[in-house]
């Protein structure tokens, strides 16, 4: 049976809340109120405990009106007539939230978890709403609203998502559903942070010596050899060679290091990815022959030779 809902509640308007919002409002036809011609049935609240109180607040509230979107400071009566609640407040406030709106929940309303939380959050968000009436469903947003708007790819994880992510790719959202065990969404995007923040963390101090040293274009010209291949066959040719050559790659990071320092610029990753590497020199896991190990075998002697704790 598809699903069709007909109250949709925003649980948090900022970025994520109002793009949603935006997307559902001009491009899928939501509004709050009934106006002439519209079809009553189809209703969207946006639910922000700042709107209107502050300039953001009030901001935010002058958006919503502008959509024709029904707004409410509190989660009482407009949660208690949701069908589906999307959930995009800061990650620091997700469980507080799935804790305050699951007693309000109709039964079997469906709750999407748009929160930046780790797996282990996400089940207990999962279990706050259940414990009320209502049915939770994990999603990863993997992309950035600002830019794609609700075209941001999403990964959903729970017992509902190839349900919810039907309606949702229906409704102009771009939707992959992940599994039916909750929490597995927001762990890909976790792990995932790992290798784009770090990578962000990176292009900073590399970018900010290179432009101190007058080669920022040489430097953007020499990463050319990562353009060869997908991304994630670059990565794990690192992962690999990393077993073989960790110890010529330790030393070079000893002297990056000292470059950086020479131009200024604290060597905070740089520092780290030497250790990292020591850690692995240390673990004498390099093979006599030379050979590159497959990738799953890098990451077994990896994790049980070098990380530990398996």
């Amino acid at each position: 049976m598809a699903f069709e809902p007909r109250t949709i509640a925003l649980l948090g308007f900022g970025e994520a809340g109002s793009t949603i919002g935006r997307g559902l409002a001009d491009a899928a036809g939501w509004r709050g109120a009934a106006r002439p011609g519209d079809n009553a049935s189809r209703r969207l609240i946006a639910i922000d405990t700042a709107l209107d109180l502050d300039t953001r607040g009030e901001a935010l509230g002058r958006e919503a009106r502008r959509l024709g979107i029904e707004i409410a400071r509190d989660y009482t009566a407009a949660l208690s007539e949701a069908d589906l609640v999307i959930c995009a407040v800061q990650g620091e406030f997700a469980h507080d939230a799935a804790r305050a709106a699951a007693p309000l929940l109709k039964p079997g309303a469906h709750f999407l978890d748009l929160c930046t939380v780790t797996g282990r959050m996400a089940e207990e968000d999962r279990a706050a709403i259940e414990t009320g009436r209502g049915r939770y469903t994990d999603v990863a947003v993997m992309g950035g609203f600002f830019k794609q708007g609700t075209k941001a790819p999403m990964l959903l994880a729970g017992p509902d998502a190839a349900l919810l992510a039907d309606w949702m790719n229906a409704n102009g959202f771009s939707v992959r559903v992940l599994g039916d065990t909750p929490g597995r969404a927001s762990s890909v995007k976790m792990v995932r942070s790992v290798l784009i923040k770090g990578l962000e963390a990176l292009g900073v101090e590399a970018l900010v010596t290179a432009r101190r040293q007058g080669i920022l274009q040489e430097v953007l010209d020499c990463l050319a050899d990562a353009d060869n291949m997908p991304f994630r066959d670059y990565l794990a040719m690192l992962v690999q060679t990393h077993v073989v050559h960790a110890h010529r790659r330790w030393e070079e990071m000893g002297l990056v290091a000292r470059t950086l320092e020479e131009t200024g610029v604290p060597p905070l990753m740089t520092r780290a990815i030497e250790a990292n590497h020591r850690r692995t020199v240390d673990a004498h896991i390099a093979p006599p022959d030379g050979r590159v190990p497959p990738l799953e075998d890098a990451l077994t002697l990896l994790s049980r030779k070098v990380i530990g704790g398996e």
